[in-house]
């Protein structure tokens, strides 16, 4: 073989010796790029796992601040007094304001509900009243409700109402004074008042001054009475 042929093969033999260097040079990279990345994603798992851990302990944390409060059992109608079987409890962040601790429940029992209270709110010490509606100078008084002297839609406790004395003849009507329900009868379902008939009405108990009661209860006998919704859902002793 001549010098140049073998020249030329001992080139073509280290030409691909190098290229073979080359590929296992960078082969051999690989396995240490993977090496490097391997501490970083146990990094990322720790940090990971301990955020969950901080994020579990502060729940726990909120949980333990959460304390029993008197809830609504049912509705509870504007100055009615407010009953054992008329609440429940449940637990809400420590820093609600103004409600009633669970251990406290027994001190609302035979107190007044100002309001009307709906079944699952929060009971709100400013919701309540040791005085009775009927006091000195009120009453309780039947209101004879039929039709067309009434609201169509009905009447519900809390509601203000002013008490009107039907005119008759060069009679003029006459307010005789305003009220607050302290219950009513569900409205018919067609109509245009909570009765159909003088027979078949309905009657409504209202707080009012003394001073009307004899007014109101004589326009209600004679079927002279009208009563007019001023305001809905009020608290007792609203004016």
């Amino acid at each position: 073989m001549s010098t140049t042929g073998t020249e030329t093969a001992d080139r073509q033999r280290q030409r691909a010796n190098r290229a073979s260097a080359r590929k296992q040079t960078s082969g051999g990279r690989l396995p240490s790029a993977s090496k490097r990345r391997k501490p970083a994603i146990a990094a990322l798992a720790a940090l990971l796992i301990v955020g969950g851990a901080l994020i579990a302990g502060v729940l726990a944390v909120r949980m333990d601040q959460r304390v029993a409060v008197v809830q609504v059992a049912r509705d509870i109608g504007a100055g009615t007094a407010i009953t054992e079987k008329d609440l429940a409890q449940t637990r809400v962040s420590g820093d609600s304001l103004n409600l009633i601790p669970a251990d406290r429940a027994k001190e609302i029992i035979g107190r007044y509900a100002k309001v009307n209270l709906v079944k699952g709110q929060l009971l709100d010490g400013k919701q309540t009243t040791a005085e009775t509606p009927i006091s000195a100078d009120k009453a309780a008084v039947g209101v004879v409700l039929i039709e067309g002297r009434a609201p169509a839609i009905g009447l519900n406790q809390g509601d203000q109402v002013e008490l009107i004395r039907i005119g008759q003849g060069n009679t003029l009507p006459v307010v005789i004074g305003t009220g607050f329900v302290l219950s009513a009868p569900k409205a018919a379902d067609k109509g245009s008042g909570l009765g159909e008939k003088s027979s078949t009405a309905q009657v409504a108990t209202v707080l009012v001054d003394r001073t009307d009661v004899m007014a109101i209860a004589d326009a209600s006998g004679n079927n002279r009475i009208a009563i007019a919704l001023l305001k809905s859902g009020t608290s007792v002793g609203d004016k």
